[in-house]
């Protein structure tokens, strides 16, 4: 009985795998069997296929299933998690045993001996190796044994089984043996590429890291050590120093962040929202950019030159244009060690076209390599390279309705032009607020009590101390489990921070378990706390019934404006905030 236990697990755990890289593939397939199995009997009716067994009784579950399973996104949230099993039954249903008991109850009938063909190819589409051998040989055994059981006095179809069976077989096993060796292929490209990004996180990130390590010890080697209750006067020259330290330790953890985003954003390869487009100065975006671009040294920085010849006005992403600035400018300084006397400049034109041109005197790139510059996955020159950056700057700025080229000589230059189309007309920049206007009063939250779940007391640590700047008070869980009993306790939390990876029950799963408790524990506000920001993180979050979603390390004023908006403050969210908001779908508010 274990064995058939396991056995089952396994067939369930790799239909679900088959269906994670393209979940919407199911829906299409519902769509298509709800119109194929409608209109193929509409033709019967009609008398130009007529039937010797009438298959309505049939043919009616099936279309109502796969109606169902193509109205995958209006399925509620509760019932929602049975949608995959519920699919392979209509799968099994009507490819594996309607399909071949229409060809028995019709004698093999033409039409019928081509559905059932069809309907075993879309059972190798549809489902991993192990499960297309399941449903063929339970679904074609299922369909002779009705057969059998209901026309006992009928002569059994032998062509069913001396022909059309081992045919599809034979499409079965040479489907299977296609497909398995095409998934070998795809696990070890996919292993190549995630070694690649793996290189290139390690690569970007230790230095950083490395770099805050030393600034850290150097800053307490600077600090005189004492024992006991000793004060010992630290000269202005030490304290500057160790200032001096910790800022380039600040420095260099921003520049490993900045990698971390860069790079998913690189992988998440998401189309860019046009609706949250905003007029952009492209002379404003390349100083934002030179502002934000952790250089690694000033001799770096001053390598980098930017000419404004004219400015122009474009509708566009602000964050995604400094991110593909960032991407040039670090392919650029890649190379900058290896030719001391190379340099980069940064153009802004507005004639003869918009365009933002980059330029550096590096090594330059051979003319076979052209072509496939902007292709996803395709590196060269960097070991650690995983071929996504210059593939996001092209799918960026094509949403802005632009493009971007290059040009390039070997051993002479390297040259990006960034080209946009002209905002429309009357088109102007927002108005800035006064630098000097007083800021926003600090959000009161009025001695709340806020819930924090983390497996990590070192986590939880740094968002009490956020949470104690905001005057709030603090209640600790380690796991899901313990928040959920703390709650049913009798706790009541004002909010919850819920981290998404712990022991035991996850953030997502504990969400849900309080999502199903009676008022008032299913009302209360949870933010999920993640350091992973894909976008199927969050939709998986918000699903669940959670109210937002933050990124580690948590900026202080992100967190209170997402806290003040669960809770129902009036209070404004800094601007920055406020844009990301923005381009989220509706789901997510």
């Amino acid at each position: 009985m274990e064995r058939i236990k396991r056995f089952i697990r396994g067939l369930s755990r790799s239909y679900r795998f088959h269906h994670e890289t393209n979940p919407s593939l199911l829906g299409w397939i519902g769509v298509l069997g709800v119109v194929a199995l409608s209109a193929l009997y509409l033709v019967r009716l009609t008398g130009k296929l007529p039937p010797r067994w009438d298959d309505v009784w049939f043919r009616l579950p099936a279309i109502l299933t796969c109606l169902l399973v193509a109205l995958r996104r209006w399925w509620p949230a509760p019932v929602a998690r049975y949608y995959l099993p519920y699919s392979y039954f209509t799968v099994f249903y009507c490819l594996a045993f309607f399909m071949p008991l229409s060809l028995l109850e019709n004698r093999g009938a033409p039409n019928t001996v081509v559905n059932m063909m069809l309907g075993a190819m879309l059972v190798i589409l549809l489902t991993d190796w192990r499960n297309t051998v399941v449903m063929i040989v339970a679904g074609y055994g299922g369909a002779a044994a009705y057969f059998l059981a209901t026309n006992p006095a009928s002569e059994f179809p032998l062509e069913f089984l001396y022909w059309w069976v081992p045919l599809c077989l034979v499409l079965v096993a040479g489907g299977s043996i296609s497909k398995y060796i095409e998934r070998r292929a795809e696990l070890e490209r996919l292993r190549r590429l995630y070694s690649g990004l793996a290189g290139s996180i390690a690569h970007e990130v230790r230095n950083p890291l490395a770099q805050v390590q030393h600034a850290m010890r150097t800053a307490q080697s600077l600090l005189p050590r004492t024992g006991g209750g000793d004060i010992v006067p630290v000269p202005r020259q030490q304290i500057d120093a160790v200032v001096r330290e910790l800022a380039q330790g600040t420095n260099a953890a921003h520049r490993g962040l900045q990698a971390i985003t860069l790079t998913l954003n690189q992988v998440n390869g998401k189309t860019l929202d046009s609706g949250s487009f905003a007029v952009l100065s492209a002379a404003m975006c390349v100083q934002k950019a030179m502002h934000e671009y952790a250089f690694e040294s000033a001799e770096q920085r001053s390598r980098v030159q930017v000419q404004v010849a004219g400015d122009f006005l474009f509708l566009g992403d602000e964050t995604a244009c400094v991110l593909i600035l960032f991407n040039l400018l670090k392919n650029a300084l890649y190379y900058l060690p290896l030719h001391p006397d190379a340099s980069i400049t940064i153009s802004v034109e507005n004639a003869p076209v918009h365009r933002i041109v980059m330029r550096d005197t590096g090594p330059g790139i051979a003319p076979e390599r052209l072509p496939e510059l902007f292709e996803e996955f395709h590196s060269f020159g960097k070991t650690e390279g995983t071929g996504l950056g210059l593939a996001f700057c092209r799918r960026a700025m094509r949403a802005f309705g632009g493009d971007i080229r290059c040009e390039s000589e070997l051993g002479r230059f390297t040259e990006f032009t960034l080209s946009f189309p002209p905002a429309p007309a009357g088109a102007e920049l927002p108005a800035m607020a006064p630098e000097n206007l007083p800021s926003a009063p600090p959000v009161s939250f009025g001695g709340r009590t806020v819930l924090v779940v983390d497996d990590s007391a070192f986590n939880r640590a740094i968002v009490k101390a956020r949470l104690r700047e905001l005057d709030l008070r603090v209640l600790e869980a380690r796991h899901g489990q313990e928040a959920l009993q703390i709650i049913d306790e009798g706790a009541q939390p004002a909010a919850i921070l819920m981290d998404m990876e712990m022991p035991g029950i996850s953030g997502i799963e504990a969400t849900r378990a309080l999502r199903e408790r009676p008022a008032p524990a299913r009302t209360i506000p949870v933010l999920a706390l993640s350091a992973n920001d894909l976008p199927a993180w969050r939709e998986g979050a918000l699903a669940v019934g959670m109210n937002g979603y933050l990124t580690k390390p948590i900026q202080p004023e992100v967190l209170s404006a997402e806290l003040a908006r669960v809770l129902n403050l009036d209070v404004k969210p800094p601007p920055e905030h406020a844009e990301a908001r923005r381009r989220e779908p509706a789901l997510k508010r």
